[in-house]
């Protein structure tokens, strides 16, 4: 039977510091250029959320699996915790005059990973394969996103990403070996679910810190009600499924999950950024239509992938989606009459 493992103290301190990262990248979809949210902002969102996202997960894959919990595992995770603080430092909008900060700190937390492969090998004789085969795909991606420094703009993001690329796809060719491993059925989705209730409970802060900041109209209030329906909404119907397709089953690689949880951390925070436009009536009712929409398809689209057909097979979770996609209607009408 399989030891129920929860998520240590440490563990919540470093996903402390990368919702800060997190909130930063989201940050870049709130800037304005004449009254519109360029395409080209949401392009730069997703280029800093994706190492983002992955330097998350690459620490947490580890733990589920083979965290000593010593003080040497404990150095290391506090190191990566702090080449995230300069992560989130150089996240900005303006992503080509701070690309050599944020290539470096991410990379420090790869390396930093892959060291803590090697001495899980030297200390625990079953991780000797998986950490073999995962440093050398992430060396390798590594090696390619480095030599982006000597390649010009444009070509310098294809080289970067194809580097990313290559660390990404790593897990799916060991993915026999990984099975082998299985990632802990409780450890797993406790680590990914409060990253996730954290991003809501941002959301909620930022809410109530916009309505702070704007001179209110009659119909403000309501776009943020409408705002937190949405962010429940979403918290009800990802937990729901979280508890009962998720927690305590028999998660294998845990790659579904792993993977699924781009789509579900870039969704919510898309649709943060719109519950602020919501507020602040800024943004013209198109750009706020396509937003709204992106984030919903986003998240949905992301839970459909770890759960399949059967996350709206039951009644109690149909309830939570209808709300959703609701409240974001009356989110978009209210807000753009509040503006």
């Amino acid at each position: 039977m399989e030891t129920i493992k929860r998520a240590s103290w440490l563990e919540l301190f470093f996903d402390l510091v990368f919702v800060f990262a997190i909130a930063k990248a989201t940050h870049v979809l709130a800037y304005l250029h004449d009254g519109h949210v360029a395409w080209s902002q949401y392009g730069i969102f997703l280029l800093i959320m994706i190492p983002i996202w992955w330097a998350w997960t690459g620490h947490t894959m580890f733990a589920t699996r083979f965290d000593t919990e010593d003080t040497g595992q404990r150095l290391l995770t506090l190191a990566q915790m702090l080449a995230a603080v300069f992560l989130a430092a150089f996240v900005n909008p303006d992503f080509d005059s701070n690309y050599h900060g944020f290539l470096f700190s991410y990379v420090a937390i790869r390396v930093l990973l892959i060291f803590m492969y090697a001495r899980a090998a030297s200390l625990l004789p079953e991780a000797g394969v998986i950490s073999k085969r995962l440093s050398i795909g992430f060396s390798l991606g590594l090696l390619v996103a480095l030599g982006s420094l000597f390649v010009d703009p444009p070509w310098r993001y294809v080289v970067l990403y194809t580097g990313f690329a290559i660390e990404i796809v790593s897990p799916l060719f060991s993915r026999k070996a990984l099975k082998e491993i299985p990632v802990n059925a409780h450890h797993m989705p406790e680590r990914f679910g409060l990253l996730t209730i954290i991003l809501f409970g941002e959301s909620v802060v930022a809410i109530a810190a916009k309505l702070g900041e704007q001179s209110w109209s009659p119909l403000t209030p309501l776009a943020a009600v409408n705002g937190f329906v949405v962010m429940t909404a979403a918290w009800w119907l990802y937990f729901d499924a979280h508890e009962e397709r998720v927690i305590g089953q028999d998660l294998g690689a845990g790659q579904r999950i792993l993977y699924g949880h781009l789509g579900i951390y870039c969704g919510l925070s898309i649709l943060s950024a719109a519950i602020g436009f919501a507020i602040s009536g800024e943004l013209g009712i198109v750009d706020h239509a396509w937003m709204i929409g992106i984030g919903l398809v986003v998240f949905l689209g992301a839970m459909i992938f770890i759960h399949g057909r059967a996350l709206f097979t039951t009644a109690g979770r149909r309830a939570p989606a209808a709300i959703l996609a609701a409240a974001s209607g009356l989110m978009l009408l209210s807000g753009h009459l509040s503006g």
